[in-house]
């Protein structure tokens, strides 16, 4: 009995079981998508450094090596499973060409390698480890992503030419975020090459206990070992950076996908209220008749269940199809990890999840059924019409009156607004904040027009005095600045040694962000990264014991900033250094306005050639630039995809109300309303809670949308982020979408107004 009232139900009423299965689909394919993407990602993450064998422990060096020290090293440390050093020869850009176009404007640091012998493995796509024939060349994965190269193309390193077989999966090096790249190639090039490049060393550790790695990064600068170079690179932030660019996306995916399950579930309450309102002459009559209360709830749930469980295994089949395009982009980077039950699993009890709160709902609504009667009036919702409404206009009156009478009911559309302003505006603010040129300012770099970096300084200091010499006269610069990098040893709590990458420069002129306190200034101040002041449990206002330029020196920490260059563990201090022992060299450079930043680039460029001058904003595309596009487009089709459910929502909701309102409408129309008073009273309700959703929406976007967003952000290791909004979108574009969407809504919430019965609706009411 109950199978054939559900095929004849749904039969007679499709358009209403679709719109609720459609909700369904929707909640459960989104959660469930995200859910298997981040599965996916760690188990690809984790599947790439297992098979790779990524380093525990990373020091790039330049110079000579004590090898003999460094065995000894290892063999007093039984923490330390294996080492190796492998060679990693820097070769300028302007000597690298694709099918003779230059890598020139290229921000990274394009060096090239021999497959490792022991671990650190360089992968081609098939998951295998490279080996290089002679004459070819794997190519890091980042430039075929990019478009710059496929399969076949040629490579010249100067006059060697070399063609490309393949590409290369590097488990240290294949985020965007890494300002290396390393290519493969064959030992016979490698050798043939070798004079037109700068060998830096890669001195990699493996532990036979990942937890101690701490120990061995202090014991490793206590002993004085090789260090020029950035600092030491733990396998925890290479799995940091390898997540940036996915875990970006994946962060915003999920946090539209709760926000649109929200608004999901405001949707399917609505729209069940709608059909138990159309529904509830019917059950009214089973009860009149004597079926028992508890047979109509189940001929009530059973309806509505069987839907929301069709629904549910919809959504989750659909949540496979959704995945693919993030998921390829995932694959081409990560490789496919080995075939597991867990991305499946957990996007089951997702849609399980989805299920189940919809059968609580659906068992909350099902009480009401308690109050069926053959005259619904009798049930009816508290009147309430204040005083001061009397003196307002009559159309006005009764619908605020009606507004505050059924206050629950209108709450409900209410958040519904408020869960769509997030939604529409939360993704656009990180959108607009990660494409902005200030993001970097996050990362520990300043705003500037032109980055120089100068590394393996060594013998180049004539050089680089006269380009700064040059800079000084140089009238298309407004302002530039040298940073000098070099490591400074301090002591800890326990008196121990222990060394830090030191950036020492006039701090305030290409100012950063920061998380707390500000930039060091004078002689006794120094500001730390937030990873090196967790390292070494140190807030602002706490002392440190420095060793510079053979000089002990005690310093307050003036700040905490936020930073993802050299490792993340980075220090700045204001005061003057000798140019002994500097690793790096940063000048930024700000141009005056009409400078043409690519005739200033190609210029300086072309006269030091052992410079690399970038342009900022290629900077910031080159690093961000696939992950600015994806979060672009998921925050567009987010977009899109709330303006239809509030169009959606509103026209069910208004279409709710309307069926409830008929007899009221009707008796309406008997005393003299016009169809046109009746409309304007659904228009000012729908306009009144837009507002107030409007209001309350882009208040809690503000503040707590802020939190949230950044709280999403720092589980990448980007800190302290202050959102910045397009205005042009938030409080123009979305307001007038979200009103064009409802008032079409309600217009169409109402239709059949015009042909109303009202003698039959009269009738019924008695």
């Amino acid at each position: 009995m109950y199978w054939k009232l559900l095929k004849n139900d749904i039969k007679h009423n499709l358009v209403q079981t679709i719109n609720i299965a459609f909700f369904i689909v929707l909640s459960v394919a989104f959660l469930a998508a995200a859910g298997q993407l981040a599965v996916q990602l760690t188990s690809s993450i984790n599947h790439l450094f297992e098979t790779a064998k990524t380093p525990h422990i990373l020091q790039m060096h330049t110079g000579d090596i004590n090898q003999k020290r460094l065995q000894k090293f290892v063999a007093s440390h039984s923490e330390i499973e294996d080492y190796q050093i492998l060679n990693f020869l820097n070769v300028d850009n302007a000597l690298l060409a694709f099918n003779g176009k230059s890598l020139k404007d290229s921000v990274y640091d394009n060096g090239f390698s021999t497959q490792s012998p022991r671990f650190d493995y360089l992968l081609d796509l098939k998951g295998d480890l490279i080996k290089a024939g002679k004459g070819q060349v794997y190519v890091p994965i980042f430039y075929a992503t990019s478009g710059l190269v496929k399969k076949g193309d040629r490579l010249t390193i100067g006059s060697h030419a070399l063609k490309v077989a393949g590409f290369v999966r590097d488990s240290q090096m294949n985020s965007s975020l890494s300002v290396s790249r390393r290519f493969i190639i064959n030992q016979a090039d490698y050798d043939a090459i070798e004079k037109q490049g700068e060998l830096e060393y890669l001195i990699e550790f493996r532990l036979n206990d990942l937890s101690k790695t701490s120990a061995i990064e202090t014991a490793y600068s206590q002993a004085g070992l090789e260090a020029d170079g950035p600092p030491l690179m733990t396998y925890t932030l290479f799995q940091i950076v390898n997540a940036f660019s996915d875990g970006i996306t994946i962060l915003v995916m999920t946090l539209i996908s709760f926000l649109v399950i929200g608004i999901s579930l405001l949707c399917i309450r609505l729209m069940l209220l709608a059909k138990f309102e159309e529904d509830y002459r019917e059950l009214a009559v089973l009860k009149a008749i004597g079926i028992p209360l508890a047979n109509i709830k189940k001929i009530f749930l059973s309806k509505y269940l069987f839907i929301a469980a069709l629904s549910s295994f919809i959504g989750f089949l659909l949540s496979f199809l959704i995945k693919r395009p993030f998921l390829n982009n995932m694959k081409m980077f990560f490789g496919e990890a080995d075939e597991s039950i867990l991305p499946s699993l957990v996007a089951f009890l997702l849609a399980l999840l989805i299920f189940l709160i919809i059968y609580i709902s659906m068992r909350r609504l099902s009480r009401r059924l308690k109050d069926l009667s053959l005259n619904p009036n009798q049930v009816q919702e508290k009147e309430s019409s204040p005083k001061y409404l009397s003196n307002w206009n009559r159309t006005l009156r009764l619908a605020v009156s009606d507004l505050l009478a059924r206050s629950k009911i209108y709450r409900t559309m209410i958040l519904v607004f408020i869960l769509s302003i997030f939604v529409l505006t939360v993704p656009m603010s990180i959108y607009s904040t990660i494409s902005n040129k200030s993001f970097v300012n996050y990362l520990g770099i300043g705003s500037y027009d032109v980055r120089v970096d100068l590394s393996q300084i060594s013998g180049k200091d004539n050089d680089i005095q006269k380009l700064i010499h040059q800079l000084q006269k140089d009238k298309q610069i407004q302002k530039f600045d040298v940073f000098r990098s070099k490591m400074a040893s301090y002591q800890t709590v326990s008196g121990a040694t222990e060394k830090i990458w030191l950036d020492f420069g006039n701090q305030n002129s290409f100012p950063i962000q920061y998380l707390s306190g500000r930039a060091p200034r004078g002689e006794k101040e120094i500001s730390l990264s937030k990873l090196k002041a967790d390292d070494l449990s140190k807030e602002k206002g706490d002392q440190i014991t420095l060793m510079v330029d053979g000089k002990e020196r005690k310093v307050t920490v003036s700040g905490i900033f936020s930073d993802l260059t050299n490792g993340g563990k980075t220090a700045r201090a204001a005061f003057k250094t000798d140019d002994s022992n500097v690793i790096w060299m940063i000048i930024p450079i700000k141009l005056k306005d009409g400078v043409s930043v690519k005739t200033f680039i190609d210029r300086y460029q072309t006269a030091y050639p052992f410079a690399k001058f970038s342009d900022v904003n290629t900077y910031l595309k080159q690093i961000f630039g696939n992950t600015i596009a994806m979060v672009q487009t998921i925050t567009w089709v987010a977009f899109t995809a709330s303006v239809f459910l509030i169009f959606l929502i509103t026209t069910l909701f208004i279409r709710m109300l309307y069926l409830k309102d008929q007899g009221q409408n009707a008796l309406l129309k008997a005393i003299g309303f016009t169809n046109r008073d009746i409309y304007r009273q659904y228009v000012i309700k729908a306009a009144i809670i837009l507002a107030l959703g409007l209001l309350i929406g882009n208040l809690l976007a503000v503040t707590l949308g802020d939190w949230l967003g950044a709280a999403l952000l720092s589980m990448i290791g980007i800190s302290g982020i202050d959102f910045i909004r397009n205005p042009l979108f938030t409080y123009l574009l979305v307001p007038l979408a979200m009103l064009l969407s409802t008032f079409l809504a309600t217009y169409l919430g109402i239709r059949g107004l015009k042909t109303t019965n009202i003698s039959q609706l009269l009738k019924e009411d008695v």
